[in-house]
């Protein structure tokens, strides 16, 4: 099984190593070599200029007022805005390439991707947010029922909040599915802060699936276990970037600030 190329890639975490190869070679060969898969190419999106949604994303909106707005301007470091709208259940999501086409869908378990997005949501109440990977670019969401749980896609690992499930309305869980089998979920103490910029990544290798939390600023405070057995590892993925709303008169926005994705080139490291 291959390594996971980097799980923390942010500058404090550079500015941490003392130096030499074996500590500083993750940061330096993962968008400075080319048998690694980054995308979108050149090392992420800022959402800086006009999103493309022909090659690069691919964009569905369900309802009202719901709507992917691909680069918001005059906005610091540049974002993408997704609108869940006034219709309930209403939703909004980006991804790679077209929408139901599963273009983009690139990514395997045994090539060891990681998913990482800066997301802020207007408000902690009626909304829903996944981020993470999934094996379909129409649903409604890969996650049906967070409380239960329940899930519409039949493989996906994604941090969804939902202010829907009674048992944790105000914090970030792990979500997986493996072969449109019983969900699985991890509930770390992460609550959602209305207008706060943090960073989620969620890790595969293989079948088992790890989900980190930064904050703001990049400073890591949660990892969680490997969680075995928890998705299948010859499914094709899509990275999965998604808003929904919880009741239908109160729109919410989710800003992206910059998303990435990555993977190995093969399934060894022979």
């Amino acid at each position: 099984m291959a390594e996971n190329i980097l799980l923390y890639p942010f500058r404090n975490q550079l500015k941490k190593q003392v130096g030499g190869r074996d500590k500083l070679y993750p940061y330096l060969q993962l968008f400075n070599t080319i048998d690694n898969v980054v995308w979108p190419h050149g090392g992420g999106e800022d959402f800086v200029g006009k999103v493309d949604v022909t090659y690069v994303f691919g964009t569905i909106q369900n309802g009202t007022s719901a709507a992917v707005t691909g680069t918001v301007a005059s906005t610091a470091n540049g974002i993408c805005r997704l609108t869940t709208g006034t219709s309930n259940a209403g939703y909004a999501a980006i991804f790679p390439n077209t929408d139901g086409s599963l273009e983009g869908a690139a990514f395997v378990g045994n090539n060891s991707p990681v998913v990482w997005a800066r997301v802020k949501t207007s408000a902690i109440t009626t909304v829903k947010i996944e981020i993470g990977f999934t094996d379909s670019d129409a649903d409604a969401g890969a996650v049906n029922v967070l409380a239960t749980p329940t899930a519409t896609a039949d493989n996906a690992a994604v941090w969804c909040f939902d202010t829907d499930d009674a048992g944790n309305a105000t914090g970030w869980q792990g979500f997986t599915v493996r072969a449109a089998g019983t969900p699985a979920k991890v509930e770390p103490s992460l609550t959602v802060a209305a207008a706060t910029y943090e960073w989620l990544g969620v890790a595969i290798q293989g079948t088992a699936v790890k989900f980190m939390h930064a904050d703001q600023y990049g400073n890591p405070d949660y990892e969680s276990a490997w969680q075995a057995t928890a998705i299948t590892a010859t499914t094709a993925l899509v990275p999965w970037f998604f808003a929904q709303a919880r009741a239908g008169s109160a729109s919410r926005t989710i800003d992206l600030d910059f998303v990435v994705a990555y993977q190995r080139r093969a399934s060894s490291d022979s």
